[in-house]
């Protein structure tokens, strides 16, 4: 996988941007059918984890990460199911990148993206969102750290694919 070019993550964006109810509810059931585990992971408990604390950013975080799926799937195709034993070993390796992060957060994080761009797009977008309440601040870094683990796990689908861009 490749850095997407700023016009290809543009269009990208654009793409997640104006689905109609009916394709979008189509991309998210298709994803639930072929990646259970990984929609499980980022639609079930890391969204629950941000609810928990604030249903506002719990939200909006979902609302990302189907964003972050239309972007992914638009961009580099579909990828292959994985297992259950996949996800697991991924989450692994993501609290260990988390607990790094957590320890010395001057240190560049442990889990590295290829779309980096796209990371700080959502990272800057999770700031002004939560900017509109004072209830929402407390949950910024949380939330982007979450929407980090999620990409990077999407990402983890197209290691061993070589994706085109539609």
């Amino acid at each position: 996988m490749t850095p997407l070019s700023d016009k290809d993550l543009y269009s990208a964006i654009t793409y997640a941007r104006n689905l109609n109810e009916t394709e979008g509810q189509k991309i998210l059931t298709d994803f639930h059918i072929e990646q259970p585990a990984l929609a499980g992971t980022i639609f079930n408990i890391f969204s629950s984890i941000i609810d928990e604390n604030n249903k506002d950013m719990g939200a909006y975080f979902m609302d990302l990460c189907f964003d972050s799926l239309c972007v992914y799937s638009y961009s580099f195709g579909k990828a292959n199911p994985q297992t259950e034993e996949w996800i697991i070993a991924k989450m692994s390796e993501i609290e260990t990148g988390m607990i790094a992060i957590k320890k010395n957060k001057t240190a560049l994080p442990q889990l590295e993206i290829v779309q980096r761009k796209f990371y700080d797009v959502l990272k800057d977008s999770i700031a002004d969102y939560a900017n509109g309440h004072p209830a929402r601040i407390p949950y910024i870094e949380m939330t982007q750290n979450i929407m980090l683990a999620s990409l990077n796990l999407l990402e983890s689908l197209y290691e061993k694919e070589q994706g085109t861009i539609h």
